[in-house]
């Protein structure tokens, strides 16, 4: 421990200037890692002046990270926590380790493969060796980190599409999670050839006994050197039953793990917090891969992340105790961190607070200042662009509140309209609302379902090169800050008006007694759509739905986005990387919606059962009508003709 203590930097808001963005020594060579600080318009154009390879001290993930631990081979690479109690001694990873396990896994998924192209299926929490693997995984083929907490079908969806020949997992030592169901999934995934798990008592099946018995310091195969081969298929989108991969290659990876460690902090001694899942490109990318490559440590919050509440709790003492320089987390864990009372941050080393996944409400980033003296400064990507692509820079200054920031370098902007067809119609002016499009090397191939490509590449575009349409609606300013006003899929559309949900969030999140607000839009036979909004309050406030309306009436200027209803929950419905899953509230929506229409037909005593199944393309409500008397065929009628009001798909089913 007292290795990480005293090789961490002192308490920082901002790094210190140098000539021009490159640390002193850190200007681009050949067979090195260029260091910079990215914190200016200028810095941009000044790291864009160099060819993103000049930038990197090898083509491949491994090559990457082997020159990383050239410098000090005994530094921690991954620090684990086991619990958040700080007498409790961590898991260490050191940097000579790393690379070894990198390699011997690598040789074991080749041999595992069968003559195969090696394609990994990860499926493990938060632990060293889901990146171990990964990055193996990566070097003798694809890496395909699945989330465990999928249902069995949608994993078997997603290791079919990658045509998964190895899966790494574990058991229910930690937990509930796929391996509950592991015999289901090997029988519904035919190219899988073996099954390894880490931490089981079959030597035969042993992740760390069959990683152990592998050569380290070479390969048993040749790999490839080709910065642009696929290192990994990333799950992405939705919950529903057909798959969204991402093809993503080394080149993405290295790139934009650069381009993060540029603003957040390139120096050696950084200890970067890790909390996001490492099959989310935040944990994976963003977070993990960035911190490696600059020769850091990662610093592992538990296998749990921050879904572990006693990480939330000690959250200040543990960025104390191992000096924590760097954070990335959702709003909505920057909200935990908030409520928790009766804590101090005073004696902390943390130089940047990036919050990604979602938009940081207005009040939450300067509460969260005001009681900590840390701007949270929001970030903005995407898996399909290998990661972030704008960032508000760390100059020591207050953010620009509400913006995602600037454009990192090599990545351009704009807002545009297309039509139907996702061809380009026109580029929209400064501070004009249209599509968030975006270009560069950061942008990925596109998915394994190359029938998903014709919505991400526009067509038509007036400079020839490859855009994508990231389905985000924004704009940017003549400044360059890009304003983003939410998902094209999650703009409430009220009859004629789009209506933004922020716009209802930043409203709601003012009020003293609420914690977390997500608005939505509920089906409605003659608008469309209505907002509205489901909350969570603080612990130990009250309020009412009336009070709540009220409150929105008294601050939200646009008629059309006034809540029809609002909701409470005692926790609103996360992602496993801890963004509100507002699929989930659609869906509760469209049951609701549904089940009323049904008693509006039947009348209130009616026996009724609703579901809402999301295995297809398009959730669908599913109604189940207990009949007791009338004529069947009437009543399906009547249903059918009160249900083709709404938009959404349903079936009907009377017993």
């Amino acid at each position: 421990m007292d290795e990480v203590i005293a090789t961490a930097a002192a308490p920082a808001q901002s790094a210190p200037r140098t000539t021009g963005p490159w640390l002193p020594g850190g200007a681009p060579a050949p067979g090195r890692l260029a260091r910079a600080w990215l914190r200016t318009r200028e810095d941009v154009a000044a790291i864009e002046a160099h060819d993103p390879a000049d930038l990197l001290p090898g083509a491949t993930i491994h090559d990457c990270i082997a020159s990383a631990a050239t410098a000090d081979p005994d530094k921690p690479a991954i620090i684990q926590l086991l619990s958040a109690d700080l007498t409790a001694a961590p898991r260490i990873t050191r940097y000579r380790e790393l690379v070894a396990s990198i390699e011997q896994a690598a040789n074991l998924f080749h041999v595992l493969s069968q003559g195969e192209p090696p394609s990994v299926a990860i499926i493990l929490p938060m632990l060293p060796e889901g990146l171990i693997a990964t990055w193996g995984a990566s070097t003798a083929g694809v890496a395909c980190p699945i989330n465990p907490y999928l249902e069995t079908r949608v994993i078997a969806s997603i290791m079919n599409a990658a045509r998964a020949t190895v899966l790494v997992t574990t058991h229910a030592k930690y937990g509930p999670g796929a391996w509950d169901h592991l015999d289901d999934i090997i029988r519904a995934v035919p190219t899988l050839k073996h099954v390894v798990e880490f931490d089981s008592a079959d030597p035969a099946r042993d992740y760390a006994t069959l990683v152990a018995a592998q050569p380290s310091g070479r390969f048993v195969f040749t790999p490839h050197r080709d910065p642009h081969a696929e290192a990994t298929y990333l799950p992405t989108g939705g919950t529903t039953a057909a798959p969204k991969l991402v093809r993503m290659s080394h080149r993405g990876h290295l790139l934009n793990s650069w381009l993060v460690g540029a603003f957040t902090g390139p120096e050696p001694d950084g200890v970067f917090g890790h909390a996001m899942p490492n099959f989310h490109i935040g944990g994976l990318g963003v977070i993990g891969l960035r911190t490696v490559l600059f020769g850091q440590t990662l610093l592992t919050l538990t296998a749990d992340g921050f879904r572990n509440r006693d990480v939330v709790n000690r959250f200040w003492d543990i960025a104390r105790q191992y000096r924590m320089t760097n954070v990335l987390a959702t709003p909505t864990t920057a909200a935990a961190l908030l409520a928790v009372p009766d804590v101090t941050s005073q004696g902390h080393c943390i130089r940047t607070f990036n919050c990604g996944a979602s938009t940081v409400p207005v009040e939450l980033m300067r509460g969260f200042q005001q009681r900590y003296g840390i701007w949270l400064r929001e970030v903005w990507g995407q898996s399909e662009l290998h990661g972030v692509v704008t960032a508000n820079f760390n100059d020591g200054q207050e953010p620009h509140v509400g913006s995602v920031g600037l454009r990192l370098p090599y990545q351009p902007v704009k807002a545009i309209e297309v039509d139907a067809d996702n061809r380009f119609v026109r580029e929209c002016q400064p501070g004009e609302r249209g599509v968030i499009a975006v270009c560069g090397p950061g942008v990925s191939k596109g998915y394994v379902d190359a029938s998903l490509d014709k919505d991400f590449f526009i067509t038509g575009m007036p400079d020839g090169q490859r855009w994508a349409n990231t389905g985000d609606i924004g704009t940017v300013d003549a400044q360059g800050y890009v304003w983003l006003f939410g998902r094209a899929k999650d703009l409430i559309i009220r009859g004629g008006h789009n209506i933004d949900p922020k716009l209802i969030e930043e409203v709601l999140c003012a009020h003293p007694a609420v914690l977390m607000v997500a608005a939505i839009g509920q089906p409605d036979a003659s608008k469309g759509e209505m907002p509205i909004a489901y909350v969570t309050l603080k612990q130990g406030h009250s309020t009412t739905s009336r009070e709540l309306l009220d409150f929105c009436r008294e601050h939200i200027q646009e008629r059309a986005a006034l809540p029809s209803e609002i909701l409470f929950l005692p926790e609103l419905p996360m992602t496993a990387v801890g963004k509100i899953s507002k699929p989930v509230l659609r869906m509760d929506a469209m049951a609701r919606v549904t089940a009323a229409a049904a008693r509006q037909v039947l009348g209130e005593q009616a026996q009724i059962d609703v579901h809402v199944d999301d295995t297809g393309l398009r959730p669908c409500a599913v109604l189940q009508v207990h009949l007791q008397q009338g004529d069947p065929q009437h009543t399906l009628h009547r249903l059918s003709e009160a249900l083709g009001a709404y938009s959404f798909a349903h079936r009907i089913a009377l017993s």
